[in-house]
């Protein structure tokens, strides 16, 4: 004979895990059910039956546990089973119930089902006649508590796609708003570039200083507008004088003492400095200046070396009124004129000076003409303020 089939641990497990234990309420005066409820079971669904006499008593095994099934009689002691019925509809999406009535006519029908009941069965019920109703109630609400799961599922989803879809949103207005930046940024830096070039070509072949300034306080003048404009030049190691000037909005005698002051104080702190000074407030032009800003008080300022090897060959200088203040755009052009203009004086520096360098054959200056003697035929001798 054979040995008999072990069942190993894990084929038990499995059917453990497989069963599955319906915790019913049985709301009934009398647990007149409690068979053939207990009679309903599989071997995949047992029944933990708990009797509730009472509304009372129902609602209490409600507030301690999860029920998943709760069979109803009508008439309790204390009050209408379809009011606990409506009650547990309201507050648990999970708990399947059948209501239990004397006679299933058709107002009670209809007061059962506005109640939420599941089921509506007639006592008396044959046990072999409850087993579908509790099985099928049961299985309608594991598909309402699966459907209700999916919508909630669903509803999670929904918020984390319109999350990410928010943050996509802001993350493509932040590109967009930086696209327009930088084409902005694009287009100053062209128009730079064109105006540079323009004032690149206007100073290329100069060689003469005065000409030399009053050109490029002319190019300043068209491209930013009415204001006062200076360059100053080191006249020695500290010191720095007056080698062209624009008077825009100025008296004479104001001017004269306004361009004194540049001079004296201003011009040799900006060349220390070297770099753009933008100055638009009275404070700050008194602690550039050293001193109380006098004329210049109510003016907005800008102050840029030009510079050349290292070496500051000028100071340009811009004011007017602080209600019209400089622009960005302005000391981005500024900016890049300045070392144009540095170079275009060592330039004039270099070729009225070649005498300092080595006359070699081959040298740099051999192609430089030869303005000393065409100055000598004149009778002039160009010099330089510096």
């Amino acid at each position: 004979m054979s040995p008999e089939p072990k069942s190993s641990p894990r084929s038990a497990a499995a059917v453990k895990a497989r069963r599955r234990t319906c915790r019913t309420l049985l709301v009934q005066p009398q647990p007149a059910l409690r068979g053939a409820v207990q009679a309903c079971a599989t071997p995949q669904r047992l029944f933990d039956i708990l009797h509730a006499p009472t509304l009372a008593d129902a609602r209490q095994h409600l507030a301690r546990q999860p029920i998943d099934l709760a069979i109803i009689q009508t008439q309790l002691p204390d009050g209408s089973g379809l009011d606990l019925t409506a009650e547990i509809s309201r507050l648990s999406h999970t708990t399947a119930t059948i209501v239990v009535a004397d006679t299933a006519d058709f107002d009670v029908a209809q007061a059962a089902l506005r109640a939420g009941a599941d089921d509506l069965i007639a006592s008396p019920l044959a046990p072999r006649d409850l087993a579908p109703r509790v099985a099928h109630a049961l299985n309608r609400k594991t598909r309402d508590k699966a459907h209700t799961q999916r919508i909630e599922r669903l509803h999670r989803l929904c918020k984390k796609l319109n999350a990410a879809r928010l943050e996509v949103s802001q993350q493509v207005d932040l590109l967009c708003n930086d696209l327009v930046t930088a084409y902005q940024e694009l287009a100053c830096q062209m128009q730079n570039v064109v105006q540079t070039s323009e004032y690149a070509e206007l100073v290329q072949n100069q060689l003469d200083l005065e000409t030399l300034l009053r050109a490029t306080l002319e190019h300043l003048m068209a491209k930013l507008g009415s204001a006062n404009a200076a360059i100053f030049l080191p006249a020695t190691m500290d010191e720095y004088s007056l080698g062209g000037y624009v008077n825009y909005d100025r008296s004479p005698e104001s001017a004269e003492l306004i361009l004194q002051q540049l001079g004296d104080h201003l011009a040799p702190r900006i060349a220390a400095v070297d770099d753009l000074v933008h100055l638009t407030e009275p404070q700050d032009l008194e602690e550039a200046l050293g001193y109380d800003a006098g004329l210049l008080r109510d003016s907005a300022l800008l102050a840029v070396p030009c510079m050349s090897e290292d070496e500051c060959l000028a100071v340009l200088v811009l004011f007017r009124e602080a209600d019209q203040p400089f622009e960005e755009e302005h000391l981005d052009r500024v900016s890049a004129l300045a070392p144009m203009l540095g170079d275009a004086l060592e330039k004039i520096i270099r070729i009225h000076h070649r005498s300092v360098f080595a006359a070699d054959p081959g040298s740099e200056f051999d192609d430089v003409p030869d303005y000393e003697d065409d100055a000598d035929e004149s009778g002039d001798n160009p010099t330089l303020p510096f």
